[in-house]
């Protein structure tokens, strides 16, 4: 805060050095020197908070618990919505947890005698170093979906659960349980 009231008192005593001098030109051209680089220091103000938000976008990484979360909870959303289910409760597993693709520089040597492979990922500078370059990023396949709910001992709620379900995540019927829930008392 000091810093900036000294700068502040010292554009003030140059501003008012230069209109007690006389040339008209001379005041211009250092009053349109000074305008530019308040403007700059501004503009590196605002620069450095866009950055740190881009640094931050760059190091969140993929929360397996808080993907799976989220998806049974729109899953139990969508399967209570369908007339007949009731109560309900949905769990879902996952074949793995995320897979990232990475982009490779690959290298072959073939010589008589000797065969070399070298692969490498392709590097980028960013902020924080270099970084290896992300080609894609797979999220989690769904392996199996439990459904337990009120009007599961229904057969055409069963179907239509079972159709949704398979609908959603690209699954065979054989992946997917439908069953009624244990009533409470």
């Amino acid at each position: 805060m000091r810093r900036c009231i000294t700068l502040v008192n010292k554009i003030k005593d140059a501003v008012n050095f230069i209109l007690k001098s006389d040339g008209k030109r001379v005041k211009i051209i250092v009053a349109l020197g000074l305008v530019a680089i308040i403007l700059i220091a501004f503009s590196s103000l605002f620069q450095s908070n866009d950055n740190s938000k881009n640094t931050k976008g760059e190091e969140v990484s993929f929360d397996y618990s808080q993907y799976s979360e989220q998806t049974e909870k729109k899953l139990t959303d969508i399967v209570s919505s369908i007339d007949g289910v009731g109560e309900c409760e949905v769990m879902i597993t996952f074949e793995y947890s995320n897979e990232n693709i990475y982009a490779t520089d690959s290298e072959n040597k073939n010589d008589e005698n000797y065969q070399s492979n070298k692969d490498e990922y392709v590097l980028y500078d960013s902020q924080n170093g270099e970084k290896a370059l992300l080609i894609k990023e797979k999220y989690p396949t769904v392996q199996g979906v439990s459904v337990v709910c009120s009007g599961g001992d229904n057969v055409e709620v069963r179907e239509a659960v079972i159709n949704t379900v398979t609908s959603l995540f690209n699954i065979s019927a054989n992946r997917v349980s439908v069953s009624k829930i244990k009533s409470k008392g």
